[in-house]
């Protein structure tokens, strides 16, 4: 399995075991939030985005890389006081990922490091995503 992917394994299992507030929900499908049971908010949709990626060594096969990974994490509450609940989202996975930075011995580092909220969601919903950033170096041929 690719350094990648068990980061974001790394991640989900994180944000699955956070309390206060608890994800009812978190998964890597799409879902509509419509669809959802009030006990499974607020859910979180984690994807994977953006990556850059260069060569620390020249060597062909086994020779290392650097990434920059981002994860985009969707975040979906429900109910009354939608602001304060994004707020409380934010603050609970950036505290949750910032328990292990390195992602289980995977990455050099870990960090949030952009935050959108959007504004156009109908209450009773709200919705927020949280970009994360994670450094890591792989051998080529095993990424």
């Amino acid at each position: 399995m690719s350094a990648r992917e068990l980061i974001v394994q790394d991640i989900i299992a994180v944000l699955e075991n956070a309390e206060d507030p608890r994800f009812g929900l978190v998964t890597r499908r799409p879902f509509d939030p419509a669809q959802l049971s009030r006990q499974q908010f607020p859910a979180v949709y984690v994807s994977t985005a953006n990556e850059v990626r260069s060569d620390i060594t020249q060597n062909g096969i086994g020779g290392l890389r650097e990434s920059t990974l981002e994860v985009q994490l969707t975040a979906w509450v429900n109910g009354f006081d939608i602001d304060s609940q994004r707020n409380d989202v934010i603050e609970r996975i950036e505290e949750v990922l910032d328990a292990d930075r390195t992602r289980n011995g995977m990455a050099r580092s870990t960090q949030v490091t952009d935050i959108n909220v959007d504004f156009d969601v109908v209450e009773p919903f709200g919705l927020v995503i949280v970009v994360v950033t994670v450094q890591y170096v792989y051998q080529r041929g095993i990424a």
